[in-house]
């Protein structure tokens, strides 16, 4: 028999899988939606996970339960409106988070699960709060989150050279934040806020 704890480990690395590619795919459409090649280019327009996992980030998620993928390249120059493009590309990451969030709790409050398929409901519980996790996360104003641009294009100015300083520095800056006990209390937070906002959603459905 497998051990619980071994079927966990491997539900939580499909589950970071399959949220941090369909999170990446997400920006690569919006941008070649709104006119932008550079992510087909480059192929990010895809599905492998290969493209889009950086290990760095990865790990994080393994072990503090935060982390990230590898920024998907756009070339905002190519958007009809260069500000729009950047905060409709920056965002649909994690708004794919929250749907995947929202779609595994309902799949869990609608379905009648029996002994043979309780791990299928595990997965989807990971995969709920993996997802809120990464939405949460990814929308902080840090370099290179989604948070970031968004920050950087809705305030512009100073705000938006203060975001983009640092972002040579980003991936050692956030992998010593999510180390420091307060920051990550602070998205525990914040990620059990956006989870129950999700389930009262969900309530409305069932």
């Amino acid at each position: 028999m497998i051990s619980n704890n071994f079927s966990e480990t491997i539900f939580v690395i499909i589950a970071i899988i399959v949220s941090l590619t369909i999170h990446e795919y997400s920006h690569a459409v919006a941008a070649t939606v709104l006119g932008d090649d550079t992510p087909k280019v480059y192929n990010r327009l895809t599905f492998n996970p290969f493209s889009h996992i950086d290990l760095v980030g990865f790990l994080a998620l393994l072990v503090v339960k935060f982390g990230w993928a590898k920024p998907v390249p756009v070339n905002p120059y190519n958007f009809k409106n260069r500000r729009v493009g950047i905060i409709i590309t920056s965002i649909a990451g994690p708004i794919s988070n929250i749907l995947l969030a929202f779609f595994s709790a309902l799949i869990l409050f609608k379905t009648n699960f029996t002994q043979e398929s309780l791990g299928v409901a595990e997965f989807l519980k990971i995969l709920f709060f993996m997802n809120t996790g990464l939405a949460v996360f990814n929308l902080l104003p840090l370099p290179p989150l989604d948070g970031s641009k968004i920050f950087a294009e809705l305030f512009r100015g100073k705000m938006a050279y203060y975001i983009y300083s640092f972002e040579k520095y980003s991936n050692l800056i956030l992998f010593m934040l999510l180390w420091f006990a307060p920051f990550r209390s602070i998205l525990i937070y914040l990620n059990r806020l956006l989870g129950t906002i999700i389930i009262n959603l969900v309530q409305i459905f069932i």
